[in-house]
């Protein structure tokens, strides 16, 4: 794969599996699934977000949940951005526990899929709860629990199942444990782009399987767990609530069991009402039986922890932590899976759905796509799928400056293009390398056939509109902001004045290693379908943008790669601003696999370095020892010192390529140490981490975060 063909050493991980054996993994039992066989504890680094499984998904309708069993103040409580939060307190006579601090036994979590999850504690000594959640659909939740007695005399225990909406609203009692109320979904915060099929305006029902003795509404959620500890509760709906609670008592025989459901359900307030409660209804005898079994098999590809038995590939953690982590990151970018819909003929992903960003919600881009390295170990097929979703949308026109485009973001009712004076935008090209891992994966024919010939003609497009200087450097097009994907804060932009146009000012350093790294996939590509001549055409065209890139864009003084300025071709613009300023795009020759061996132990060098790349949580997009450098991550789409996974992830493929594995694994580790530190804080993945601290604001739950998974597959798998 190097342009110099000399680079030493080869990756012992599974990014240099032989194609013939890669799709050879061996199908494990469910039995054998250590997601079925937990005992994870509060602060155990699990992901604990779930959604809709994709083949009960819709996208105008989606309710996920995140759970919260981490907190002591709280009890396991379930909650949703938009529509709110539930859990249950208890009281037994005149004990009332509404925070599981007060438990006799925390919570422990024993089976976590990306829909459904499985946990146990005991809120007294007599007491013991298992809880069963499952995100059934898009608009239905789950809740089934068990209460057991561990006394020699009957017990009479209240679960009182408490509703934090944080806003107010209306609620009404409908029927015994019934409970009518609503929300509205800012459509702003739910998509970028108007959807008259979309209502904001939502109808909510919770429904208990046994009767409730009272239903009381609150001014305060904090007032409704007084009453509750208090044993105080109302009874009454009356004036403004922004909680509720339902208490359904039980009296449970010695050494017996007691079953109690709760449905959490929502639909649109446009369709019929008595449909919501005739759908809950129905769920209140749903067996969970199958749903177990199609989230273990869902799992069933994925190659597990290498034991002496261990047939096929597997993985030699670091940690059981590391464990943890890697099957987290398959939850979470299954969750992210929906099913084909709208325009969208193949299943897609959104960026999240709990929580649910705009700009995350409309459709898929080819930088979040590269988590489907890492999702095709899971499920080929639905990876090869999500690619597919791009190459419909191609567009075909006689025109050679519009054909072979392909939208900046593309959904089930979107194709969004962003055009700027007469050039639509697209996304930073990491398509034909996408589809080229998918493939050393899934080995389907019929998918590389089909992956080359888009790639070829975006390929193609990118090379034709994105050369405005004629001299085989490339620049940004379009909203050249959105589509170089460092769309803010970035250190180079800032010197041009920040604006949409800033990154048209550089031959850009990233868009040829990019554009090198995507025609020596093609010519693979074409290689591996006996397009010979095609094979050498494609590797032409990189071995000349490797070339420039090589001597044109690598300073020896700093032994680093860079911009150049368009107005002079160097370093230094005409207005004398330096463009050697070291950031991650830096990297990308290991990547690409266009740095010679000395460029590459420069490199190398750097990336070893503490005062600048070899941060304690990971390398920053911006070197440490840079005035503009900032490791504050205090909200979204910070290029000039966060961490982002993605982009380690191909400097760690870069390092591994030449050879370099101790610092491969090294940054890694250090990848990992934030990434573990938030699941067992908040048990969430972000869309981006600090390099120095654990404080962070970014957007959670981010889909290209799972990436993880391929970074410890890459490293450490083996057979």
């Amino acid at each position: 794969e190097l342009d110099t063909g000399k680079a030493e050493g080869k990756r012992r991980g599974c990014g240099r599996i032989p194609l013939v054996l890669l799709c050879c993994c061996v199908l494990a039992q469910p039995q054998d699934l250590p997601l079925s066989h937990l005992d994870a504890a509060p602060h155990d680094p699990l992901y604990t977000s779930y959604a809709a499984p994709l083949e009960r998904s819709e996208y105008f309708v989606d309710q996920a949940f995140y759970l919260d069993a981490h907190s002591p103040e709280k009890g396991v409580t379930y909650s949703n951005a938009a529509s709110g939060s539930f859990a249950l307190a208890w009281r037994m006579g005149s004990i009332g526990v509404t925070a599981w601090r007060e438990y006799f036994k925390p919570p422990i979590i024993h089976r976590s899929y990306s829909d459904f999850v499985e946990l146990e504690y005991w809120p007294f000594t007599t007491v013991e709860v298992r809880e069963r959640f499952n995100v059934y659909s898009s608009r239905f939740a789950i809740l089934d629990l068990e209460i057991r007695s561990h006394d020699s005399r009957s017990q009479k225990l209240t679960a009182c199942i408490h509703y934090d909406r944080g806003e107010l609203v209306e609620v009404r009692r409908d029927g015994g444990s019934t409970v009518l109320f609503s929300h509205r979904i800012d459509p702003k915060t739910w998509s970028e782009s108007p959807h008259p099929q979309f209502d904001p305006d939502q109808r909510d029902i919770l429904m208990a399987s046994l009767p409730a003795e009272s239903v009381s509404g609150y001014a305060e959620p904090a007032d409704a767990l007084r009453a509750i500890a208090a044993n105080q509760l109302t009874g009454s709906l009356q004036g403004g609530i922004r909680a509720f609670v339902v208490a359904v008592p039980a009296v449970i025989a010695p050494g017996a069991t007691v079953s109690l459901r709760i449905v959490r359900g929502m639909q649109p307030a446009r369709e019929a009402a008595a449909e919501l409660a005739s759908s809950a209804r129905k769920l209140l005898a749903e067996p969970l039986a199958p749903v177990i079994a199609a989230g273990e098999r869902a799992y069933a590809r994925i190659p597990r922890a290498c034991t002496l038995s261990r047939r096929g590939w597997c993985v030699r953690f670091p940690s059981s932590d590391w464990e943890l982590a890697y099957w987290s990151a398959f939850s979470e970018v299954r969750a992210q899976m929906m099913p084909r819909e709208g325009e969208s003929h193949f299943n897609y992903y959104v960026f999240s759905r709990e929580p649910m960003w705009s700009w995350g919600h409309d459709g898929q881009v080819f930088h979040e796509s590269i988590v489907m390295q890492a999702y095709a170990l899971m499920d080929p097929r639905g990876a090869q799928d999500s690619q597919r979703v791009f190459m419909e949308r191609q567009r075909h026109d006689p025109n050679p400056e519009l054909d072979g485009y392909i939208g900046y973001r593309v959904g089930p009712y979107v194709n969004r293009t962003f055009p700027v004076a007469g050039q639509d935008t697209s996304s930073a090209p990491f398509f034909s390398w996408t589809n080229w891992e998918i493939y050393a994966i899934s080995r389907d024919r019929a998918f590389l056939a089909d992956a080359y010939r888009s790639g070829a003609a975006l390929a193609t497009w990118f090379l034709r509109t994105h050369d405005p200087d004629h001299d085989g450097m490339l620049v940004w097009g379009g909203n050249a902001m959105l589509e170089n994907v460092r769309d803010s804060v970035d250190v180079i932009w800032s010197l041009f004045g920040g604006g949409d146009e800033s990154p048209k000012q550089v031959k850009a350093l990233d868009l040829m290693c990019m554009m090198v790294k995507e025609t020596r996939a093609l010519a693979r590509m074409a290689g591996e379908l006996g397009h010979t001549a095609e094979q050498r055409q494609w590797a032409g065209k990189a071995d000349q943008m490797a070339s420039a890139v090589r001597n044109r864009m690598w300073d020896p003084d700093t032994g680093f790669f860079y911009n150049l300025a368009r107005d002079t071709g160097t370093f230094t613009t005409k207005s004398g601003l330096s463009l050697k300023r070291k950031e991650i795009i830096g990297f990308l020759p290991l990547w690409a696999g266009i740095a010679t061996p000395q460029q590459a132990e420069r490199l190398r060098a750097h990336v070893a370095d503490p005062a600048s790349f070899a941060r304690r949580f990971g390398m920053p997009t911006l070197a440490a020892d840079d005035p503009y450098y900032d490791a504050e991550i205090t909200r979204c789409c910070q290029w000039n010192g966060a961490v982002w996974l993605l982009w380690d992830y191909m400097v760690e493929r870069g390092l591994l390529d030449y050879g370099f594995r101790p610092e491969a694994e090294q940054l890694v580790r250090r990848a990992m140490e934030g990434v573990l530190f938030q699941l067992r804080a908040n048990h969430r993945l972000w869309e981006s981490y600090s390099p120095d601290y654990t404080q962070l604001n970014s957007p959670g739950n981010y889909i290209w975060d799972s990436i993880i998974a391929r970074m410890i597959f890459d490293l450490y798998g083996s057979k």
